[in-house]
């Protein structure tokens, strides 16, 4: 249920936005694979962050700076990425499904681990 609220929202906000104007895609443009995986990951940064559930020697790898490093790109690329794709909807809409997607994976894998522990 959260999940669908955050891509609702996320997908409200990236749609409301774009704006008119140089549509150019960039030269380092991060491709739409990657660029699920890379929002799958900041999604579940930030809702781990949110919970508070995370591990105190663990909370160094809750930055930017390890998404970057994973994902091998930097912040202007990434802005330069979302900002292209925000202005290009039918571009970004199989991003957000395959983000929806693997979220779903996540979540039932989740509760399937908590239901064989439950027995």
């Amino acid at each position: 249920m959260i999940m669908k609220k955050i891509i609702f929202l996320f997908s409200f906000i990236v749609f409301s936005c774009s704006q008119n104007g140089d549509n150019k895609q960039p030269n380092d443009l991060i491709p739409p694979d990657q660029m699920s995986e890379l929002m799958v990951d900041i999604i579940l940064m930030k809702n781990i962050k949110r919970q508070g559930s995370y591990i105190q020697n663990k909370k160094k790898f809750l930055v930017a700076e390890y998404l970057y490093e994973k994902h091998g790109i930097d912040s202007a690329q990434l802005a330069s990425s979302q900002s292209y794709y925000a202005k290009n909807p039918k571009k970004y809409v199989p991003i957000f499904r395959k983000v929806e997607l693997e979220l779903n994976r996540l979540n039932d894998s989740i509760n399937e681990s908590r239901s064989i522990n439950k027995e």
